[in-house]
């Protein structure tokens, strides 16, 4: 007999757990957002990159490619994006740091499924903000004809009446639980799995708009950047039970995670600000390469470090004004030495680059 999915399990939707185990975790991971908070009140700093981060993370994990550039334009400079894939994605996390203070909606989320499906082709107009039920996911091929399902959401004739509960439920849940609320109410509403396409991005986002609500803040975590990082782990949490005491245990190194990830970005955006302020002092070369550095970091990082060779390449130019421009930036304390002869390297000035 085939295993009913979770949503088919009679107790649904009645999550539970241990509190002996889960509220140590809610204590450490408040205090790690605590602690991230007073680092940002000191760094002044924007957060446009930790919100491009998340939207091109978000769409990322559905096989979703952005342009970053046309993203991040859109929060620093207000520039809307050229395709309307990107402009959905922006819309979308717009959406949920703007009602994160507010009851959820069916109409929320209708607004939330019409962004995310800008410019997609192939769904009926009746679907495009609606629920519509019966979701298969197979996996498979049509060239190998061997579809498996591997998830069925709650069927046409349900799927208002389960929204409704899980609507009631987002709404009435206590704000002291932001990590248990997190990982409940991802799991409750992609199991559902109510829109013809983009659960998966407006779940995400959904996570995004409660903790906001639950830790009383208006910025965003990198919280999809860190389950791109670690997708066994984020999609090891659909088949979990009701009881949901090991899933918060295997998730919460992940939203730990995205929290220092954020610091991460953060600190790369306090020093972009700094290389823009000493940017009358530097020559072309030297900004171009340490914009590029510092977009190399945001992506993933910059294996070895920089190193004259590497500079080369990257301007174009002979040894000696290589070492010269290396050496001004160090000077400068935009860059740090590390090394002797063959063996120095440069790096970005920044701490947890540094660190590693």
């Amino acid at each position: 007999m085939t295993k009913p999915y979770l949503w088919q399990d009679p107790a649904f939707p009645h999550f539970y757990s241990n509190p002996a185990v889960v509220a140590p975790l809610e204590t450490s991971f408040k205090q790690a957002v605590t602690e991230l908070d007073a680092r940002i009140s000191k760094q002044n700093v924007g957060f446009a990159d930790v919100l491009t981060e998340e939207i091109v993370s978000n769409s990322e994990i559905e096989g979703v490619l952005l342009d970053r550039e046309s993203v991040h334009s859109s929060f620093v400079e207000n520039i809307i994006p050229a395709r309307e894939k990107e402009l959905g994605a922006v819309q979308l996390t717009r959406m949920a740091l703007k009602h994160q203070g507010e009851a959820l909606s069916h109409d929320l989320l209708f607004e939330m499924h019409r962004a995310i499906l800008l410019g997609a082709s192939g769904f009926p107009e009746e679907s495009m903000g609606a629920y519509v039920g019966d979701m298969k996911i197979v996996s498979g091929t049509r060239i190998d004809r061997e579809q498996t399902i591997i998830h069925e959401g709650v069927s046409k004739t349900q799927v208002h009446d389960k929204m409704t509960e899980f609507i009631e439920w987002y709404n009435a849940c206590s704000s002291k639980t932001p990590l248990l609320n997190a990982i409940q109410g991802h799991i409750h509403f992609e199991t559902l799995h109510p829109f013809c396409d983009g659960n998966g991005r407006i779940g995400r986002s959904l996570i995004l708009m409660g903790l906001c609500r639950d830790l009383g803040r208006s910025t965003p975590l990198a919280l999809s950047r860190s389950f791109n990082q670690n997708l066994e782990s984020y999609y090891k949490q659909f088949s979990a039970p009701l009881d949901l005491t090991q899933t918060v245990q295997n998730l919460y190194p992940v939203f730990l995670e995205a929290v220092a990830e954020t610091g991460r970005i953060l600190e790369l955006t306090a020093y972009r600000t700094k290389v823009s302020d000493q940017a009358a002092s530097l020559n072309e070369r030297q900004l171009k390469v340490l914009n590029r550095l510092i977009d190399y970091e945001l992506r993933g990082g910059f294996e070895g470090g920089m190193n004259n060779t590497k500079y080369q390449k990257m301007t174009d130019i002979g040894d000696r004004t290589a070492l010269r421009d290396l050496s001004q930036l160090d000077e400068r304390g935009l860059m740090v030495k590390i090394g002797q002869l063959k063996g120095t390297r440069y790096y970005l000035n920044v701490p947890h680059i540094l660190e590693r």
